[in-house]
């Protein structure tokens, strides 16, 4: 039954990422400026008809650079001006050949751009005191490409190959059943910051998606008025819950650092993949954390410490930051955030339906004594000697 459930999300997870792949091809933008002349709303709707995208190339043409399309309309009469020739319907190469064949009317685009030199009057506010700003078509382009299909085919990729990993391997079973015994493994303390850290990771993701991909997805569905609405109210609880999030981070740090630094014993968990390959292969010894959470572990507390400096940067505005430090700022953020997304889809696979006997031990505290034994063996010894063994009756009572 689970692995049957594991092919099913394989495949409409393949699925998915077959359709991003597919859309990151055909791509257009997804974030352009709005104009707000169709319909005299505050952004254009989707254009219908021919009228319409006329209308949108004239005012788009008037927006772009004097230097790429000539003077202004209201310049002199006789003056040298670039026609608006939209048509839809040709082919990017036809587009090209069709700019070729006219090389002589553009000449002047093919001269080299001109610096323009001299001294604005608000010098005193350096937010305001830009002319022109062109690392920001680089910031768009990638916001239009890697972060908008890259984050989904990221996605998308590890839940497919999770489920497929649930198909081919089932769930990973407690070899020698459960004792009736069981083994103290987290705090209260701990256990309560897990949690805060896990909600509050989740609901940021949750409104980091709806932030990042909303506008192409959700907009469409349940119209701009309810959009706006939920993109404002998603971007609040973003913020506030920065502060839960931060504070679970340092906690988790402090806590359980001695026990994730790197040792010899991590290598040898690594090359024989943790023992998870098939019921008949032995786990390899392992302390109270072993590579696999180790590298969840650090790669919580990495990112996350990513995630707090760029997000802050991008709360407090040219604080301590410019124009490309933000747009720096908020390109690691999405990237950083989606990573982070794909290490705790397998951090929560592992803990549920990959591994029995995994999820108690961050609910109520407590493993049975096998699956401490075959996970985590010299931890389990240490446990052993120290006579932290208990009946599960007594536990429960």
């Amino acid at each position: 039954m689970v692995r049957a459930i594991g092919g099913i999300a394989a495949i409409i997870f393949i699925a998915l990422f077959v359709i991003v792949l597919v859309q990151a091809f055909n791509t257009r933008d997804f974030v352009v400026p709005t104009n707000g002349v169709i319909g005299q709303g505050k952004a254009d709707p989707v254009a219908e008809n021919a009228a319409d995208y006329q209308t949108l190339a004239v005012r788009a043409q008037l927006q772009r650079w004097r230097g790429d399309v000539g003077p202004a309309p209201e310049a002199e009469e006789g003056a040298r001006q670039f026609p608006v020739n939209y048509t839809p319907e040709l082919s990017p190469g036809q587009r090209v050949a069709d700019w070729l064949d006219r090389t002589e009317d553009r000449n002047d685009l093919l001269q080299p751009r001109r610096a323009i030199e001299g001294q604005t009057w608000v010098a005193a506010n350096p937010v305001v005191d830009v002319l022109q700003q062109p690392q920001g078509r680089d910031w768009r382009a990638f916001r239009n490409s890697w972060a908008m299909f890259g984050g989904g085919l990221f996605i998308f990729g590890v839940c497919a190959l999770l489920g497929l990993f649930l198909a081919w391997r089932g769930r990973i079973t407690i070899r020698e059943g459960e004792s009736g015994e069981s083994v103290p493994r987290f705090g209260l303390v701990e256990r309560a910051n897990h949690w805060m850290t896990a909600v509050a990771f989740i609901l940021l993701a949750l409104t980091g998606l709806i932030i990042l991909y909303g506008r192409s997805l959700l907009r469409p569905l349940i119209g701009p008025g309810a959009f706006g609405d939920l993109a404002a109210g998603a971007a609040w609880l973003h913020m506030a819950l920065l502060f839960p999030f931060t504070l679970g981070l340092v906690i988790m740090f402090f806590a359980w650092i001695r026990h994730n630094l790197p040792t010899r014993l991590d290598w040898e968990w690594l090359k024989r993949g943790g023992g998870m390959g098939s019921d008949s292969s032995l786990n390899p010894p392992a302390r109270k954390f072993n590579a696999g959470q180790k590298v969840v572990f650090w790669g919580v507390i990495i990112g996350g410490a990513v995630l707090v400096a760029t997000g802050l940067t991008l709360m407090f505005p040219f604080l301590w930051a410019g124009y490309d430090g933000m747009e720096l700022g908020q390109s690691i953020h999405v990237v950083a955030g989606i990573l982070m997304i794909g290490l705790i889809l397998g951090h929560i696979y592992i803990g549920t339906v990959g591994m029995e006997g995994a999820f108690p031990a961050i609910w109520s505290g407590w493993v049975d004594r096998n699956w401490a034994k075959e996970h985590h063996s010299l931890w389990y010894e240490d446990l052993l000697q120290r006579g932290k063994i208990y009946p599960r009756r007594a536990v429960e009572d």
